[in-house]
């Protein structure tokens, strides 16, 4: 991992005696893919506030939303249980259940001495039953023909032509990927050659990681996963908001400032065709959280899955949003360089190079370190 070298330099000491208390937990849960792809250009920048870790789930698990909840907070129990501070980190899927587990500890007392800093959610599925995704995957995932191999190729097509698509931006990601193969830029978080070697790395490793999703599959995630945790949240929603009428006396008052005093950072894709994540961003922020310890922040020219892609700084923006962060940025090098939308919302080069790092480079002694527990 990128970060090894500053965890190699903290074991020696080199940190001085600014980093004497082990970093607050990130725990980030991933949408209904359930890999770590769509925002892994952001982890090692994180690793430098945060002991990243990172939740990834089989394609054939089938776990119920309520047993995945369950494990997450079971993890946090172990992980947090005296005193450890942990930031929640959900995006799509991974959002509804953030906030569902983040409510479970905010509202019972096994958890009183986890330590619950903050919520980032992006593009958050809570609103996953008004959107595109539930409209059209549905119809992908219960289509039956009669004879299998028609099925499945029936499948593919649907998967290939009409969702994955989805998930996609207006060709802002591959403008990023030219500029970057042609040197004009990177993301503002690959700001040292440790962090290219670490990009050049899993690109390079892209068909062990990306995952083919089988219809079951799909059809399992769909209903029993966002389907089902938009009911559970829906609940959740009407407790609140009875809690914050003024005509009525029911709901859950501690729910209804727990929200409040939690705070929360929303980040959404502004082309989001998966879900509408602009209109959920300021549905979340004006009816659910609605305080000054909410903030929303629109990613240009993002879809679904390149939110958290090369034109995200999120390190800088938990910085400027989450007080006690120290900003550590020993390792980092410059990580607040603007977005220069002449090369599509990349940044120039750290080195000034007319031609990327090669490679050869990408593990070697000096970019790459294997973790050893």
């Amino acid at each position: 991992p990128p970060a090894v070298l500053e965890y190699e330099h903290f074991k020696k000491g080199e940190m001085g005696e600014s980093r004497l208390e082990p970093k607050p937990i990130l725990l980030y849960l991933p949408g209904f893919d359930g890999t770590l792809m769509a925002p892994f250009l952001q982890f090692p920048s994180l690793g430098e506030e945060f002991d990243v870790r990172g939740m990834t789930i089989d394609m054939d698990d089938r776990s119920t939303f309520l047993e995945l909840k369950q494990l997450v907070l079971k993890y946090i129990f172990e992980e947090c249980g005296f005193h450890r501070e942990i930031y929640l980190m959900g995006e799509s899927f991974g959002g509804i259940l953030a906030m569902e587990v983040a409510i479970t500890m905010g509202l019972t007392q096994q958890y009183k001495n986890v330590q619950l800093r903050g919520l980032i959610l992006v593009n958050p599925a809570t609103c996953y039953l008004r959107s595109n995704l539930y409209e059209i995957g549905q119809t992908i995932a219960n289509f039956q023909a009669r004879n299998h191999i028609i099925s499945f190729a029936e499948y593919l097509y649907s998967l290939t032509t009409e969702l994955v698509p989805l998930f996609l931006d207006e060709g802002k990601a591959i403008q990023q990927l030219m500029a970057i193969i042609a040197s004009k830029g990177l993301p503002s978080v690959v700001n040292n050659s440790v962090r290219e070697a670490y990009m050049g790395r899993v690109a390079f490793d892209l068909p062990n990681r990306l995952r083919f999703m089988p219809q079951v599959t799909l059809k399992w995630r769909l209903e029993q996963w966002l389907e089902y945790g938009c009911g559970v949240w829906g609940n959740t929603l009407t407790r609140v908001q009875a809690a914050r009428d003024p005509n009525t006396k029911s709901g859950d008052n501690y729910l209804s400032v727990f929200l409040q005093q939690l705070k929360t950072l929303i980040v959404a894709g502004e082309i989001d065709s998966t879900l509408p994540s602009l209109d959920e961003a300021r549905k979340l922020e004006l009816e659910v959280f609605g305080s000054d310890n909410v903030r929303v922040h629109i990613v240009p020219g993002a879809g679904h899955a390149s939110t958290c892609g090369g034109s995200l700084n999120l390190v800088q923006l938990l910085r400027d949003f989450f007080p006690g962060l120290p900003a550590n940025a020993i390792f980092s090098g410059d990580t607040q360089q603007a977005p220069d939308e002449d090369i599509f919302g990349l940044v120039p080069r750290y080195d000034g190079a007319s031609i990327g790092l090669s490679p050869l480079l990408y593990w070697s002694a000096d970019n790459y370190r294997q973790w050893e527990e």
